[in-house]
């Protein structure tokens, strides 16, 4: 190598000689693993030589030579200035030669530890005008002296923090290494135990030193005749006696034993304690109402739990030894064998499975159990199965998913009732005016009469939709359910020649608080059904009963009370048991097309059910059907009937209309005007509320809608009492929503309307509500 700086005087000569002299070893520097440099002291520090083996960091000598990189440039940023301040610190103090280590980024930015052996270069004159660096390459070494550095920490970090008490002893057994777990074990500090160069001895109670020492002496001989483990019993510092179980091993290349003691003395106890757990557990097993099964992994009972007997019926010993899988209904056998083989493959808990399991009297019992491999656990050897019966759960949790479907399904056949009848009331006021304006003569008469008819079979629909959506209750009266009963059934007697009516009365039935057209719709309803379930003829059996249901007889729906108790059997086809868990479902019917829309079930359940009753059915195939009703007695007396004629009254007082939809408050209006009287028409709750407070003095009644948006009918009617407290309302809707109808009734409401109302029955109910000055009963 060459270089071009110019050079001067003695320096030059001298540094020319130093360089040719380098020349002659370059091809043997260059083939070493020490990089050699030869720099220039001066700002930038310029660097006159490099050694080729500069290659190994990706660098050419040229590349310093040329000044493109500087020595600045390879030195790691956070060693620079140390490096530059310890070359200046070693010029002052007049050094010749020393040492330093930094890091250094090759070519590629990858960082290497180097050792720098660094010799300044003096001139003629004393003063120092080079310096010469021998760089090795130590990042290897560095990394190599770290890990053995890692492992001795490890190491020792094992033996101070493992949870053994441990220690090393010489040939002679004397201690001269114990670990803080053994301090805790024997009593005594580090110290007391290598510094006074205790033996083992010192510990071990004197019936136990002899047999160690033999055993001590055979390890130093040969390790491979000498026992690994003992149990033995040691005196600690406060004078307790410690049962322990030692491991002693020759540390490889010495004469030094490391061991490893673990007190036993709890375990023993524990040991004690876990007989005695056993013992009571198998007391647990026996008298517990779980049932507890081990299987082998073909399926097979290795073990049963005495729970069995009073549970399922079997004996342990009819079980054992047979396969479980004889046993499980046929249609849950897939699923069971799915869930089983998890726990068998996976060697995990399964999950909870619900399955039928045959009894010993042929019968099935719904059983919920769980699964948990201990195939590998010598002690079991099989799979634990734990069970217990469901069967009443099931059948509770059955009956609140169906009350939860049934309310479900009731609201959105209540909401339909509601727009529909809405509907039906724009028909039925329209064709009630045209009625009022035309006598019998006109030529279509008879077709507006048809229609009407047509709308009373909708509004019939929808007071089945409704008595299933909690809103067939209208108005309750006392009721004398004998009666009422009596009635429908001699009705559907004269229709119904081919069927022989039985029935037997209760003598003095409790009072009843119902809606009497849903009732007969409901019992009707159960008559039609039986009627249909005998297609050749047959018997129904009608009863009435009074009955009280004691807490302890209390089930399901059917709450501790008296009731009067309304029974219904045919000797029909019966049903199977499917069918009897979808019976009250809306819209669910095992008749032909066109013979019904199978509401008549679901709407009779919603009728009892709002009623606070409850309803139920007892069928097998083959073996007729009962239905059985259970109604809450009321305390009241049952009324007189009366009668009123159904003439269409006029008037000529002035009334406030309120309904929010536009087509009801048009034809409503019309036919109030042709009435006589004088109408102010509201939209909304809140628009009537203004009008009223407006007019209070002038309007003589008010016909409300419940339902309405915004401010509804029950907070409309707390509104406008607050204005006047003597305001006679008349309740209208085509959804009772019943106990929000009943709410407003019983805070005084003057009397209610079921849309869809003909032009005489909206005549007869304003003029009572007018002609009366106190609010009517409910």
């Amino acid at each position: 190598m060459r270089n071009n700086n110019p050079t001067t005087g003695k320096a030059d000569k001298a540094l020319k000689d130093s360089l040719k002299k380098l020349n002659d070893v370059e091809s043997i520097i260059n083939r070493g693993p020490v990089i050699y440099c030869i720099w220039r002291i001066a700002e930038n520090t310029p660097v006159e030589f490099m050694s080729g083996n500069i290659s190994q960091w990706g660098y050419t000598p040229d590349d310093f030579l040329s000044g493109r990189i500087t020595l600045r440039k390879v030195i790691h940023p956070d060693d620079v200035d140390r490096i530059h301040a310890n070359v200046i610190a070693h010029r002052r103090q007049g050094a010749k030669i020393f040492d330093q280590s930094y890091r250094i980024l090759d070519h590629q930015g990858e960082i290497h530890q180097v050792e720098d052996q660094t010799v300044f270069i003096y001139d003629g004159n004393g003063i120092i005008t080079h310096a010469q660096a021998s760089i090795s390459d130590v990042t290897e070494r560095c990394k190599t002296e770290q890990a053995l550095q890692e492992t001795q920490n490890s190491y020792q970090a094992i033996f101070e923090n493992t949870g053994t008490a441990m220690g090393i002893a010489d040939q002679d057994r004397n201690i001269i290494l114990g670990n803080k777990k053994m301090e805790e074990l024997t009593g005594y500090t580090k110290e007391e135990l290598t510094g006074e160069k205790k033996r083992w001895d010192y510990f071990i109670i004197p019936s136990d030193i002899e047999r160690l020492k033999n055993q001590n002496i055979k390890r130093l001989a040969d390790p491979a005749t000498a026992s690994k483990h003992y149990e033995c019993s040691i005196n600690t510092k406060s004078g307790n006696i410690k049962n322990i179980y030692l491991t002693a091993t020759i540390i490889p290349g010495t004469q030094k034993t490391l061991v490893s003691m673990v007190d036993i003395t709890d375990r023993i106890k524990a040991e004690e304690q876990l007989q005695k757990s056993e013992e009571r557990l198998q007391e647990l097993l026996a008298k517990s109402s779980d049932m507890v099964v081990v299987l082998d992994d073909q399926g097979l009972f290795k073990y049963v739990s005495p729970a069995f007997k009073p549970i399922l019926g079997y004996n342990q010993t009819d079980l054992i030894g047979k396969s479980s899988f004889d046993f499980i209904h046929p249609d849950d056998m897939e699923i069971v064998g799915i869930a089983i083989g998890e726990v068998f493959l996976n060697q995990q808990k399964g999950i909870p499975t619900e399955f039928r399991f045959r009894r010993a009297d042929g019968s099935w019992a719904c059983l919920e159990a769980l699964g948990s491999n201990c195939l590998d656990n010598p002690a079991i050897g099989g799979v634990i199965i734990n069970a217990r019966e469901v069967s009443e759960r099931k059948q509770l949790e059955a009956q609140l998913i169906h009350s939860q479907k049934m309310e479900a399904i009731g609201r959105l056949s209540g909401g339909i009732a509601h727009d529909f009848n809405n509907i039906l009331m724009g028909i039925q006021g329209y064709i009630s005016l045209l009625l009022y304006r035309i006598d019998s003569m006109h030529p279509d008469f008879e077709k507006m009469i048809n229609i009407q008819t047509l709308v009373q079979s909708g509004a019939d629909l929808t007071g089945k939709l409704l008595g299933f959506a909690r809103g067939g209750r209208y108005e309750l009266k006392a009721t004398d359910i004998n009666a009422l009963i009596a009635k429908t059934v001699n009705l559907f007697g004269r229709t119904k020649k081919e069927i022989a009516l039985h029935h037997k009365y209760e003598k003095n039935p409790w009072t009843v608080e119902i809606d009497r057209v849903q009732m007969e719709h409901v019992i009707l309803n159960l008559l039609v059904n039986a009627w249909q379930a005998m297609p050749q003829g047959g018997d129904i059996y009608v009863e009435t009963q009074n009955i009280a249901v004691s807490q302890s007889l209390s089930a399901g729906d059917i709450k501790a009370g008296d009731y009067v108790k309304i029974t219904i059997a045919d000797t029909g086809m019966g049903m199977d048991e499917e069918t009897k868990q979808k019976i009250f479902e809306p819209f669910f019917t095992t008749k032909e097309k066109l013979r019904g829309m199978g509401l008549g079930l679901a709407s009779a359940f919603g009728i009892i059910k709002e009623h606070g009753g409850a309803i139920t059915v007892a069928s097998e195939p083959r073996k007729g059907t009962t239905f059985t009703i259970y109604l809450p007695t009321s305390g009241k007396e049952v009324p007189k009937e009366t009668f009123t004629d159904k003439t269409i009254l006029t008037g000529n007082e002035a009334i406030l209309l309120i309904d929010d939809e536009a087509s009801i408050v048009e034809v409503c209006r019309d036919i109030l005007v042709s009435l006589g009287y004088q109408i102010f028409t509201a939209k909304s709750g809140q628009e009537a509320v203004k009008i009223y407070a407006r007019n209070k003095d002038k309007i003589d009644l008010v016909i409300l809608d419940m339902i309405m948006p915004g401010l509804n009918g029950g907070e409309t009617y707390n509104q406008l009492k607050a204005i006047n407290p003597q305001a006679k309302v008349i309740l209208s809707t085509g959804y009772s929503g019943s106990e929000q109808a009943q709410r407003i009734l019983d805070k005084g409401c003057h009397g209610l309307i079921q849309k869809p109302f003909r032009m005489e029955d909206l005549s007869q109910k304003i003029r009572e509500v007018l002609d009366q000055g106190q609010p009517l009963p409910v």
